[in-house]
């Protein structure tokens, strides 16, 4: 049998780029809200925060808690992710960052702790539910065909909710006096203290915030695929990357960042394999840092 051409093989690949777009879009959303939510915390407090990946995991057992073993509806078991997650996220801060940089200990020393707090929360994970994975079922996840094209309304919600939560980070920075506090305390703490500004609380809201945008996140995660303690690692190593790719200066910076590294992670899968993808991403950073430090975007404010 002779091999199609012509205008049929045009079609064929047109719709595998658009199917690799759509991918694309869906991925790098996703990214951008971990990038974002890491950028909100290291930019205003200069905490390295891999414990984030930790309250990542918490959200996700918290759905499955809530919407599993409690058996009540999806959408209480979001709530629970976001408080979950954003509660974990003060905790540490309250409990760990604060007394360390009140003690004078180093950025070294934050970051080791931290790294600390990951590992042992992940291991506290794994006593308490077990190694399994665990899954949510119940989400009305159906396929929507646009032509060749398909993407299923869970991707869509997850993506749906990525956008709107960026925006709204970006207009709460931008329009609010909260913004304001915390732009104030990300460019420079000792004068925000100086007119009335309480860094600590400051500190505290960035946390609450940047954790619980990782734990929506999560919740889309744990509602497509299934919750397991290390859930976290790869996302907010991926959000990471994001931040310093895009430009920790703004919140747009980091959210391209994510974007972008969606769409590389994506079409890298073209021509490589999932490991060589990772490291295509690092060597782009490589580049990046090397030949434009401050990102791709960027922004004297940091807004």
């Amino acid at each position: 049998m002779p091999l199609p051409t012509g205008p049929f093989i045009l079609g064929e690949t047109m719709t595998q780029l658009i199917q690799l777009i759509t991918f694309g879009i869906v991925q790098g959303l996703t990214y951008a809200l971990l990038a974002s939510s890491f950028w909100i915390i290291y930019s205003t407090t200069r905490t390295f925060h891999l414990a984030h990946s930790l309250t990542y995991a918490i959200a996700g057992y918290a759905v499955y808690v809530v919407s599993v073993q409690l058996a009540m509806p999806l959408w209480i078991g979001l709530l629970a992710s976001l408080l979950c997650s954003a509660l974990a996220g003060c905790a540490i801060e309250f409990l760990l960052y604060d007394k360390l940089r009140k003690r004078g200990s180093t950025v070294l020393g934050i970051f080791l702790s931290s790294l600390g707090v990951a590992a042992a929360g992940t291991a506290l994970l794994q006593l308490i539910f077990g190694p399994m994975v665990k899954q949510v079922p119940g989400f009305p996840n159906a396929t929507l065909s646009m032509g060749e094209v398909t993407v299923t309304t869970l991707q869509l919600t997850g993506s749906a909710a990525a956008l709107v939560t960026i925006a709204a980070l970006y207009v709460l920075l931008t329009f609010t006096s909260i913004g304001n506090a915390v732009t104030a305390v990300r460019t420079n703490p000792r004068l925000s203290m100086a007119v009335g500004i309480r860094v600590e609380s400051v500190s505290l809201l960035v946390f609450a915030i940047g954790s619980a945008m990782a734990g929506l996140a999560a919740y889309f995660e744990t509602i497509s695929f299934v919750a397991y303690p290390t859930m976290g690692l790869q996302p907010v190593m991926f959000g990471v990357i994001a931040v310093f790719l895009g430009g920790i200066g703004s919140v747009k910076g980091a959210a391209l960042g994510g974007f972008v590294l969606g769409f590389l992670l994506v079409f890298s899968g073209l021509f490589l394999s999932q490991n060589l993808g990772v490291i295509l991403v690092f060597a782009v950073l490589l580049v990046i840092v090397v030949f434009r430090p401050d990102g791709l975007v960027r922004s004297p404010i940091g807004r």
